[in-house]
């Protein structure tokens, strides 16, 4: 598999080799979105399944994360946490996606896949536990594989951050979550 810059665009291309001597190149655009914020200026503890979020929202727009409409195909997800240690009881975290903006939800209520919103939901990616990396903290998720259906007309998804563990935070941390694609063409 090899990278190229088209145009600006990031491509990745990948080389089929027939019986015959002859060729065929495949070729997939790549995405990376990223969306960074910062929770309540509080130290509200949260517990298993809180979803983490901003004052007033806890909904993540994940934008141009692929084609207007079109297929992507997960292939990682890392989340970095400002923060110099490891929280105690801190444990995994879970990244939903949805096609179409969910109902409202605030940080720290419990997430909670509304019956209304099934076709919206697109599923979601594990990220283990956070490790201390000196003043941040990071996880990662690699070769996921979730593919996700674009609404007709959008590039982007959105998602929600749901804590598998408890833990107390501390006020005003900045999260970023960042998700890389492959357009599937399908």
């Amino acid at each position: 598999m090899a990278q190229r810059i088209v145009d600006g665009e990031q491509y990745e291309a990948f080389l089929v080799r027939g019986d015959v001597g002859s060729s065929l190149t495949v070729d997939g655009k790549a995405y990376d979105s990223t969306v960074s914020f910062v929770r309540p200026g509080d130290t509200t503890a949260y517990t298993a399944g809180d979803v983490v979020g901003a004052s007033g929202t806890a909904i993540h727009t994940l934008s141009g994360i692929g084609p207007s409409g079109g297929s992507v195909l997960v292939q990682n997800v890392s989340l970095s946490i400002g923060a110099s240690s490891v929280p105690a009881g801190m444990g995994a975290f879970r990244l939903h996606f949805y096609r179409t903006t969910p109902s409202g939800i605030s940080d720290n209520a419990a997430f909670d896949l509304l019956s209304g919103e099934v076709a919206s939901y697109m599923g979601y990616a594990d990220l283990p536990a956070p490790q201390d990396l000196g003043s941040t903290l990071y996880s990662q998720s690699e070769y996921i594989g979730r593919q996700l259906k674009l609404a007709s007309g959008q590039t982007s998804v959105l998602a929600e951050l749901e804590t598998r563990g408890a833990y107390t935070p501390a006020s005003g941390t900045t999260y970023r979550i960042s998700v890389s694609a492959l357009e599937t063409g399908l």
